[in-house]
């Protein structure tokens, strides 16, 4: 079964580079769509979902960084590769201190677009791990829950068991007495105070081996 392809939103207000990127990377089989603002990305992430965002820093109006803001306060946002054309590394840093996974220089004449999809199929490999990490930890969880609960359980039934033949022995133990006070031959009193004994035996050792303080 063919794997579906990798759905990226490319947020740029150079329509130009835009179609570029969207070309490039469909060859490589991306998915990309492309939009021109930070508050008509915001629109489409509301919309439907992507697999990461590519998301320009210099943009009129709402720039890059509220852009980036505004994606990371959406519930179970898509990773962001923060794309700038500047060498600083302000920028950059305060990208990624915003929340950013990644960041690419734009360089229109050298291997941007290259970079750019190895940051998101690194960035998108870094979100399926950290997921099914978590699922992972979720399953332990409920498994050590579901251990617990059944430990309980049966730790409740040894306790109401090791109390039903505590309470027959003990009955035991007075019907026998009740039959050798009553018997009138003297072997079969014998016998009777005997067999009680054993059996109070019993019931003192159970006692030791199942009675918790």
């Amino acid at each position: 079964m063919k794997e579906a392809p990798l759905r990226l939103l490319y947020i740029d207000d150079d329509p130009g580079l835009g179609r570029l990127v969207q070309r490039q990377l469909g060859r490589a089989g991306y998915e990309v769509e492309v939009q021109t603002s930070g508050p008509e990305g915001l629109q489409r992430l509301t919309e439907e979902t992507y697999d990461a965002v590519a998301l320009d820093h210099y943009m009129p109006g709402q720039d890059g960084l509220e852009t980036l803001a505004a994606i990371r306060a959406l519930p179970d946002p898509p990773p962001v590769i923060y794309v700038t054309g500047t060498q600083e590394s302000r920028v950059a840093i305060a990208a990624l201190k915003a929340g950013a996974a990644d960041y690419v220089i734009k360089e229109i004449q050298g291997d941007f677009v290259e970079l750019l999809g190895s940051a998101i199929q690194d960035a998108v490999e870094k979100v399926e791990l950290r997921r099914a990490r978590e699922a992972a930890e979720i399953e332990v969880r409920s498994a050590r829950d579901r251990f617990e609960a059944l430990a309980a359980e049966r730790a409740l039934l040894l306790r109401e068991m090791n109390h039903r033949v505590a309470n027959s022995l003990q009955i035991i133990t007075s019907l026998l007495a009740v039959q050798a006070g009553a018997a009138q031959n003297a072997q079969v009193k014998d016998a009777l105070t005997s067999a009680g004994g054993r059996v109070s035996a019993v019931a003192r050792v159970h006692r030791r081996l199942y009675t918790s303080e």
